[in-house]
């Protein structure tokens, strides 16, 4: 049928060969002569062959050209369908910007309501930091009262012990303040009596002291007479009557005999400070 539709359509039109569609027709194309000579040549069936090529190949294009139609109509539709779809998305993009928009503004207005409360939140960390440390300190504290108390605990345990030893300790006391006692009553006897006799001893210091004195003035008067004497002789006495006083009077040793009276007296001193007697009889 799409043939009768195509010879009834090329009807009264001369026909060309696909050489001559491609080439330009074959009445104008080429020199009078080469025309003449192809024109035998062109026989029905060969027109005939041409045509029908010529059919099948605009049946093709048809076919082609049906199937671009529909494929535009289908391309034009997507397009369509992805303009509506762009233009939802642009509206949806609005829609979100807008609905971030409002987010951004919302979470803004949070957050400046929110400033107050971080203000407040930071100082609340000041002071939980300052509590801390407190804190570390009383932990500190703690421990140090413990170990005071335990050393307490010691001392308790220990003067507990040294409670249960107080009768003893009295006891012991007790006899202390007795034997003090004692040795002050003891002392103050001792203490009367040494004071009798360093009140004595001050009296014979005083004497010997006065008398070693009375010595060393003789002492001086008898080297004095030694050296006028000009001899070993310190002294030379002719006495009739109490040899010995004289002789204790001047802490010198007692005559050898007490009764005898003697005419002259000699005495000198040893090496060693004794004093020695020599006696002549009358």
């Amino acid at each position: 049928m799409d043939s009768r539709k195509i010879r009834s359509a090329y009807e009264g039109r001369s026909i060309q060969a696909p050489s001559a569609i491609r080439h330009g027709s074959l009445a104008g194309s080429g020199p009078p002569a080469a025309r003449g000579a192809l024109e035998p040549l062109l026989r029905p069936e060969l027109l005939e062959n041409k045509i029908a090529s010529q059919a099948a190949e605009i049946e093709q294009l048809a076919r082609d050209n049906h199937r671009l139609t529909a494929s535009h109509v289908t391309l034009r539709e997507d397009v369509v369908a992805a303009r509506h779809e762009a233009q939802k998305l642009k509206e949806h993009i609005r829609s979100i910007q807008n609905e971030s928009d409002i987010q951004i503004r919302v979470l803004q207005e949070k957050i400046a309501k929110m400033e107050p409360d971080i203000r407040v939140g930071e100082s609340v960390k000041k002071e939980l930091q300052q509590a801390l440390i407190e804190a570390q300190n009383l932990v500190k504290v703690r421990q140090e009262l413990i170990a005071q108390i335990q050393q307490a605990s010691q001392e308790l345990v220990k003067t507990r012990s040294d409670v249960k030893c107080l009768p003893e300790l009295h006891a012991e006391l007790e006899d202390l303040r007795k034997e003090h006692h004692r040795l002050r009553v003891t002392f103050q006897h001792e203490k009367e009596s040494n004071i009798e006799q360093v009140e004595q001893m001050q009296a014979m210091e005083k004497n010997l002291i006065r008398m070693a004195k009375e010595v060393e003035k003789l002492r001086a008067e008898v080297l004095s007479a030694e050296k006028k004497m000009h001899g070993n002789f310190l002294f030379l006495y002719k006495w009739y009557l109490a040899p010995n006083l004289v002789a204790s009077f001047l802490f010198l040793p007692p005559f050898p005999s007490a009764n005898t009276c003697t005419d002259i007296v000699f005495f000198n001193t040893n090496r060693n400070g004794t004093i020695c007697w020599w006696l002549h009889e009358s």
